[in-house]
């Protein structure tokens, strides 16, 4: 089993007039412990990775594609993150679930 933590940041929506759309989101995070399985298939959904050369490092994390409310109009993204609580062993379990989601990771 390996903790993460998820995020999921909401952005309000933007004003009809408004040309430089840049608000602050509110986030909410929450502690998750998961099978290596389970890892790999959230891995698979959050497939935009925080790097372009990943190295499967703890600080690295993975973002779902931003969508919008049709109701709201708010944006909400979740990211996936390697958890800080962790024992260090755990690492190499982090790494192996990155390379079988399909990600490539460097040395």
């Amino acid at each position: 089993m390996i903790r993460i933590t998820r995020i999921e940041t909401i952005y309000p929506a933007p004003a009809d007039d408004e040309e430089d759309y840049c608000p602050e989101g509110e986030s909410d995070s929450r502690e998750d412990t998961v099978t290596f399985r389970e890892l790999v298939e959230l891995l698979r959904d959050h497939s935009h990775p925080s790097c372009s050369h990943l190295r499967g490092d703890p600080f690295e994390w993975f973002s779902t594609e931003a969508y919008q409310c049709p109701y709201t109009g708010e944006y909400t993204e979740q990211s996936l993150h390697y958890s800080r609580e962790n024992p260090p062993r755990m690492l190499k379990y982090w790494r192996a679930a990155i390379r079988a989601a399909g990600h490539r990771v460097g040395v």
